[in-house]
This record gives structure tokens, C-alpha cells and sequence, in this order.
């Protein structure tokens, strides 16, 4: 049962990595810095060593990089059962005169067009699943509240619910397709968004005291309670009510809270 995450090495990605290992995935993980990644595939070969694991770079603003990445992965594998989006980039702008073009346009591509062309070249080992394959793509909660300096990761971020919805649409024409989903997982700690507040501060972006302030009451979620979150859409949301779905991390960590108690 093997399973796909970009944006493994930190965040979200390492954690799911981490719980999905536990559960019994075999793991592929992918992401631009091989060290991260080795590292938390490292850390599996212990905890988890009935696993296999198997760490691929890629470059997922390169379009060649990203088909490269799938040419790997189905040389490697004959099925992949699930495909987790978690790379996402986008920096802050002090306004916007400032937002810079290149910036943008590396949002789109990381945000938009690689998961978009990764799929596409991975159709031929995400159809034909019984169950289907299921694909999570990670979106953000910027992506319908635009505040001032966070243009290039919020556009690229609606733009991604959009293609979402997209592929959703287009997998019903399919016979054997996969299954897709969106997760807003809300304001999470992790290393990434702490250097977004880094930076937004020294941009004197007024969201950046209010995430800051945020992370210090604790009211957000840990990277392992988001990807608990994530594991049971992959795991235990019927097919029908996952494929074209948008889930809330913050209220899913909410119900299954409750329903451990």
C-alpha cells in the first residue's frame, strides 16, 4: 500500500509520514532538500522497519523535475493508493508594488501546476484501484480571506481549491479513476509558518502579530494533529463523501477529539 507525500521532510508532511508508517503505508517521500528528507526516513526505518521507505528529490517548480519525480515513481511501483499534497510556498510582500513577479509566479507553479501535472503523469498508477486511490491536496485558509502581503500564496492557494474542483469533475468521466479532496488545515505550528511570521513582521504585515499571538495561546493545531486529521479522511471517510470534498482540519481534530473521550 504505497502512499505519495510532497513536502515530506518538515510540517505536516513529516508528521503524516511519521502516522501513516505506523498504520502500515509504504512510503514515498519527496521534496526539495534530500537531507530532510533522509532524515525522516531514517526515523521510519526505526519506528517502523516492516515498512519500505523510498525518498525522491524533486524540484516541483520545474515542470521536468516533476515529470521526472512520477517517471521514478512508476518505474517504481505498479499502484500508488494515496497521493498527499503538503508543498506549498508563497512569501509575504510588504504591499502590492511589492509583490514580486517571480515570487508569484513560483507560487503558481508549486502550488498549481505541479500538483495539477504530477497527477496527470500519475493517472496511469492512481486508476484502476479497488478501492479507488485516494488524492489530498493541502490548501490554506488565506486562500478566500486576502489581507495585505500575502498575494502570491493566497491567489495560488484559491486557485488550487479550484483545481480541485476540477479534477473532482473530471474523475467522474472516469470509470476507474481516483478520488480527490481538499484539506484547509487552518493555522497549524509548524516551521513554515513561522518563518511566514518572521518575515511578515520585519514587513510590519499587521496579520503577522495576530498568527504570532495565535501560536503563543495555542490556539492552532500541532503538524501530528493535522495529520491525524488527514489519515482519517484517507482512512475512514466513505468514498461518496470524500471525492469532492473540502474538510476543515481544526473541526475534524474537534470530532475526533470528542469522539475519543
Amino acid at each position: 500500500m504505497w502512499t505519495l507525500i510532497t513536502g515530506a521532510g518538515s510540517g505536516i508532511g513529516r508528521a503524516l509520514a511519521l502516522e501513516l508508517a505506523a498504520q502500515g503505508h509504504d512510503l514515498i517521500l519527496a521534496g526539495r532538500t534530500v537531507s530532510k528528507l533522509e532524515e525522516v526516513a531514517t526515523k521510519l526505518r526505526v519506528e517502523a522497519p516492516d515498512r519500505e521507505v523510498m525518498t525522491l528529490q524533486v524540484d516541483l517548480a520545474d515542470p521536468e523535475s516533476t515529470r521526472d519525480l512520477a517517471r521514478q515513481m512508476s518505474d517504481a511501483v505498479d499502484r500508488l493508493s494515496a497521493f498527499v499534497y503538503c508543498a506549498g510556498v508563497g512569501e509575504p510582500a510588504a504591499d502590492f508594488a511589492s509583490l514580486g513577479l517571480i515570487d508569484f509566479q513560483e507560487a503558481l507553479a508549486v502550488n498549481v501546476s505541479a500538483p495539477m501535472l504530477l497527477t496527470q503523469s500519475l493517472l496511469p498508477i492512481l486508476k484502476g484501484g479497488d478501492p479507488a486511490s485516494r488524492i489530498v491536496m493541502i490548501g490554506a485558509g488565506m486562500d478566500k480571506h486576502a489581507q495585505p502581503g500575502t498575494g502570491s500564496y493566497g491567489i495560488s492557494k484559491m486557485a488550487l481549491r479550484r483545481l480541485v474542483r476540477q479534477m473532482s469533475v473530471e474523475f467522474d468521466t472516469m470509470s476507474d479513476g481516483p478520488v480527490v479532496s481538499l484539506f484547509q488545515p487552518g493555522l497549524v505550528d509548524t516551521p513554515g509558518i513561522r518563518s511566514h511570521i518572521d518575515k511578515a513582521g520585519k514587513l510590519d504585515l499587521p496579520h503577522a502579530e495576530w498568527l504570532a499571538n495565535r501560536l503563543a495561546s495555542g490556539d492552532c493545531l500541532s503538524a501530528e494533529q493535522a495529520a491525524s486529521a488527514i489519515v482519517f479522511t484517507l482512512n475512514q471517510i466513505p468514498e461518496s463523501d470524500f471525492h469532492g470534498a473540502v474538510f476543515n482540519g481544526a473541526d475534524l481534530v474537534d470530532s475526533l477529539s470528542f469522539a475519543g473521550s
